[in-house]
Order: structure tokens, then sequence, then C-alpha cells
């Protein structure tokens, strides 16, 4: 045979933005052998793709699939709405490098983002963890960030072991580089900050600066999930092309958005910062998931403060129920959020004292309820509205009264984002789709399980691209077809550095995507967020098919990449 699969009959797109052409495709050991306008017919597996679109495979420059990936390694979600490469480790968290100061917290955020994680922690250092990856066998591609918070925590201790502290001293500091650079010779992409969490909310913009310029000496990136997307939006943006230009580093402004009524439209002037920056030569793009809420998808036990102190969905009904116990219960999340606030006082006095500033923690008043169970009239509010709605005395009280009600399941979360917003942010020409989620197998956690631990997911994690393409392109025609494809293949590859990937060209590895542009739709929603999107019957991951006829193969055909590999 010539071929291992030919794609025949299809309307390709190459990625570039380029319209389509009708071609054959030869796929050979993992890459694209041929594209013909003559038909290619000797392979083990031809597929018709007449009336439908091949493109590259989906590429996300934010990802938290390092967390999860161990356990579910086949991506399940990933493949079946289109993606096959992951950049991976964003917001200041990654898996490595793990220190006993930072062992804890790894671990514990590990079983967090995983659900019921059961992996043995046995590596140290990110070359450990790939090889690890490695040997357990992937089905996307992985390209890791080491994040700064994780290396600072693992140098000066998590945020109330040494963490907290602004300035790090000079041998912290040089101990912080030779992390920075030891990932960076093991084959990390970049750097990433989350300087709004603990603890890169403690670090001034200089520290990362020095960080930065370790990660420019090996052509590695900057992702930022930055100091504030609500009142200083704008100062922050500024922050991170300031880091840029002084550390000699190309940067990705992480989800791009702005919360909060009175923060609408100032995305106008974060763009113009960008194009103002590009002008002068500093190589800045954007990412951005196409959703009006953030940060994963709440129950709103969680949201309000109450799943810290249970176990289980059950016991918090227990506990919800009975009188003394729902006062413990209260006044814990209450004193939670007063000690939050407190430090944050204190953090804000001190970062102030030295030109800089920090997000304020989110008030449980402004939540807004996503899903209900039983009171589907209170979908679209904010608590204090449901509370007065319900004539409860406080937020507290409708949170319970809801709660019990809807047995727990009650879903919620900040104020959503401005749809124009969300518009102006996505037709920014170097705007690229990213998910902000994890890879997950939906056949090995079931929505029940996770429901019973108050745990829930975005539905961006399995309609992201679907939704791009629907909603976006064939609905509201906010993109052409061709460049939303732009967008989400070869802007964020050539991004990453990955110069045989993201474009269909002869040569370059088979991550190939098949899908109907009449009828792709995603299903995912905030109330059941765990659904496979519509109409993309075959995705090709380094030539072997991981989803054939709409159906997951299992193929595990997705590489480790490093960079500079």
């Amino acid at each position: 045979m010539d071929f291992d699969i030919v794609l025949k009959n299809g309307h390709v797109l190459d990625g570039t933005g380029n319209p389509w052409f009708k071609a054959d495709l030869g796929i050979r050991d993992g890459k694209i052998a041929e594209i013909s306008r003559f038909p290619l017919k000797l392979a083990e597996r031809v597929i018709d793709a007449k009336g439908l679109i091949v493109c590259p495979g989906f590429v996300n420059l934010h990802s938290h699939s390092d967390f999860s990936i161990l356990s579910h390694n086949n991506a399940e979600n990933c493949l079946a709405m289109g993606l096959v490469t992951e950049l991976t480790g964003h917001c200041g968290s990654s898996t490595a490098p793990i220190t006993e100061k930072n062992k804890k917290v790894v671990v514990e955020r590990l079983k967090d983002r995983t659900f019921f994680f059961d992996e043995k922690v046995d590596w140290l250092t990110l070359d450990e963890w790939m090889k690890r990856l490695e040997k357990k066998g992937v089905g996307i591609n992985i390209a890791p960030l080491v994040g700064h918070g994780t290396i600072r925590s693992s140098v000066m201790g998590p945020e109330g072991e040494g963490g907290e502290r602004i300035v790090p001293t000079k041998d912290e500091m040089d101990e912080m580089k030779a992390f920075v650079e030891r990932a960076m010779t093991e084959g990390a992409f970049g750097l990433s900050t989350g300087l709004v969490y603990a603890p890169g909310r403690n670090a001034l913009m200089n520290e990362v600066i020095e960080l930065c310029k370790e990660v420019a000496k090996y052509g590695g990136l900057y992702a930022s999930h930055i100091r504030d997307e609500g009142e200083y939006l704008i100062e922050s943006t500024m922050e991170f092309i300031e880091i840029c230009e002084k550390a000699g580093v190309r940067g990705v402004l992480s989800h791009h958005k702005a919360y909060f009524r009175n923060n609408f439209g100032k995305v106008c002037k974060t763009l113009k910062l960008v194009d103002e920056a590009r002008a002068r030569e500093v190589d800045v793009i954007l990412d951005q998931y196409p959703w009006r809420h953030g940060r994963g998808n709440k129950t709103l036990a969680e949201l309000v403060g109450f799943k810290a102190s249970v176990k289980s969905r059950q016991e918090l009904i227990k506990k919800l129920k009975d009188p003394e116990e729902w006062e413990k219960l209260k006044a814990t999340a209450i004193e939670r959020r007063d000690k939050e606030m407190k430090l944050y006082e204190e953090r804000k006095k001190k970062l102030k004292e030295k030109g800089s500033w920090t997000q304020k923690p989110f008030d449980p008043e402004s939540g807004f309820i996503l899903c209900s169970k039983i009171h589907s009239e209170f979908e679209g509010k904010f608590l204090r509205q449901v509370a007065d709605a319900m004539g409860a005395s406080d937020i507290w009280e409708a949170s319970r009264a809801l709660l019990i009600d809807d047995e727990g399941y009650t879903c919620a979360h900040r104020e959503p984002f401005s749809e124009e917003d969300v518009k102006t942010i996505l037709k920014y020409p170097w705007t690229t789709v990213s998910t902000d989620q994890y890879a997950i197998d939906n056949s090995k956690v079931s929505p029940q399980a996770m429901a019973d631990a108050l745990s829930t997911l975005h539905p961006r994690g399995w309609g992201t691209y679907p939704k791009i393409l629907s909603k976006y392109v064939r609905e509201e025609k906010i993109l052409t077809l061709e460049e939303a494809i732009r967008k989400m293949t070869s802007l964020p590859a050539r991004f990453l550095g990955l110069w045989n990937r993201g474009i269909v060209r002869e040569g370059f590895w088979a991550d190939l995507v098949v899908f109907n542009p009449n009828t792709v739709e995603n299903m995912a929603t905030y109330s059941h967020p765990y659904l496979s999107p519509k109409g993309i019957p075959y995705v090709l991951v380094n030539g072997k098919l991981s989803v054939d006829e709409g159906k997951n193969t299992g193929a595990l055909a997705g590489k480790v990449l490093r960079n500079n590999a």
C-alpha cells in the first residue's frame, strides 16, 4: 500500500486563512505524505470526506491538563472536539518541580483537579514527569510550561510558609532562576504566572522579569494570568507587556476578559495596548475561551465556602438540614471569608508600598446562579436577588434553602462577562482560541460521582471549538470559517514554535480534524457539561485515527513535546 490512510474528496482548509481547496491527503508514517488534486487510492484505509472540511487539529494555548493527563491519558473530551495539542502548566501552576517545601500543595492540586487521583507521584523534575507521561501513553500532544508559583513555593514555601513574602532573598532568587533554567533545558516551552493566585500574587514585576530572562535564553515564551482582570485590567495588561519587553520574551496574555460591569469595554483599550506593543516589535498575543463564565464551573456549595467543611454532597445536605450543624457551617464560611479579606488588606498594603497591586477576593454577594434543579426561575440571577425573592435574611440563608431544594446540585459563578467583550476579543487578529480546562476521560469518571464530591467542570472542556464553529461562524458570522480555523491551528502552533504542526502541508505531522460545517454543534451546557459535540466524525493524531466515525479509538497516539527538541 502507498499510504496508511487516505482522506479523499475533502474541502481542505490548510490553517493559514486561505480558502478551501479540494484534494486528497495521503497519510504515511504519521505524516502528510502527499496532497493531491488527483485521486489517491492505494491505502489501508480510505475515508471519503465529501462535503466535509479537512483541517489541522486544534491547538490549545491554555490548558491545565498536566494535572489530569496521567489519570485521564486518553483525553477523550479533547479529542471529541478536534483538540490534538495542548500547552499545559498555566496560571503559575505546574506538576513540577516538586520539593519537600511544595510537595503537599502539588499533590493536593493533583487530587483536586483530577478527581479521584490514584497515580503514584514518583517524579521531582519536569523531565521525570514528562518521561512518566511518555511511559503511560497519551491521546493528545502535550507541550509543558513550568509554573512560577510552583517554583516560588518549591524555593520559598507555599503562602503562609514563606511564599507570602514579597521580596525573595538573593539566594532564593538565584535558586528560582536555576529551577527555571533546568526546566528549560529539559524541554519546557516557557514560564507561566498566576499573579492573582497564591503565591504568585506576592511577587513583584522585577522578579518575573528576571525569571523570564532565563526563559528567553532558550527561546521560550511567557504566559500570564495577569494580576487583575477587573478594576486594574489595563494596568495589569501594561505590566504583562512590560515584562515581555524588558525580558525580551514573547508572551501570551491568558484567557483575556474583563470582570464586572464597570469594567466592560476596557478590552478595547487593552487590545490597543497589544497593537502598540507589537508595533514596537514586542511579540505578544492573546488567548480566549468563548464563554461568559470562567474559573471552572462551580457548585454553589463551593462558591459560598460550604464545600471546604464537608466531604460529600450527602454530608452537606445533612448539615444544612440540621439547625445546629447549619449554624456551625455558616459561621465557618463567614469566618473563612473574613480571614481572607484581612489577609487581602495586608497584602494590598504591602504591595502598594512597592508600587504594585492585587485583585480583591471574590465576594459571595455577587454569586450568580447558572443552573438550579428545582428553581429554574433563579437561573441568571444574583444570590442577593435570590435572597430577596425567597425572603431570606442573607445570601447564606438563601444558599442553604436553594441547596436543600436542589439536593446540592445547584451551580453558580461570578457575574457573567459581557458578550460584546467576548466578540470584540474573538475578532481581534492575534487572539487564539483556548479552553482553560482539563483532559478528562468520560469513561473513567461519572458525572454523578463528581456531583457527589461537590465537583463539576466547565462545558468549555467539551464544547469550545465546536461552539466557535457553530455559534460564532455559522450562526452569527462573527468570524469566517477560514479565520476561525487559523485562530485554532496555525496561529497558536506558530507562536509555540511547532513548525511542523498546525498547517496542512506535505511532510507535516498528520494532526487532522474532519468535520461537517453545516452540522458541527456544541452540546455541552453548564448543567450538563460532559456532553460531546456533534458533527466531528474523524480526528487524527500523528497519523493515527483517534476518533473514527465519531467514536474514540483509544489510540494513545499523542506525543510529549519538548521545546527545541
